[in-house]
């Protein structure tokens, strides 16, 4: 588990969805469970962050297709055409490590945010803050992705600031 989270910010959805994206990134054959398979698990949910991603066209299937758009580009750019998603299969014997990219992540999700509102409430918006935490990176393979995608990241951020 990351560092940083305190068990206020660790209600049962929030740990459900670290949960998918361990399972996301364990489903990709990755070595390290990264901000990319965090937005993956997000985007694959009914919550209020599941609901606003998909707003911005970021279901769990967009989400999907921006990633792959985003690792065709890279490969290109590096002089490397792309291979069949079946080539890239690994068999894992161990659980992924925590990647940097998730831990960052975590680390810029205000989970204070809330803490004048009630428990549920704050509870009900932990995964929308970690979801910020995944959306202010300025550098990598998410903000990459939305970038290719055209998402706009700054008024998705401040859309789910306003919850």
């Amino acid at each position: 588990m990351p560092d940083r989270l305190d068990d206020d910010a660790l209600d049962p959805t929030l740990k459900q969805v670290i949960i998918n994206a361990i399972d996301e990134a364990i489903d990709r054959g990755a070595s390290s469970v990264e901000a990319e398979h965090l937005l993956l698990a997000i985007s694959a949910g009914r919550d209020v962050a599941g609901r606003t991603l998909a707003e911005f066209g970021l279901d769990h299937d967009g989400v999907d297709a921006a990633l792959r758009g985003e690792r065709e580009r890279s490969l290109r750019a590096a002089g490397i055409e792309p291979v069949a998603d079946e080539r890239l299969a690994a068999t894992r014997k161990s659980r992924p490590i925590w990647g940097t990219t998730v831990r960052e992540a975590l680390r810029r999700a205000d989970f204070t945010a809330h803490r004048g509102r009630a428990r549920a409430e704050r509870e009900r918006l932990a995964v929308a803050d970690a979801l910020v935490g995944v959306l202010r990176a300025d550098l990598g393979t998410v903000p990459r992705a939305l970038a290719y995608a055209g998402v706009d990241r700054a008024a998705l951020i401040t859309r789910l600031e306003e919850l």
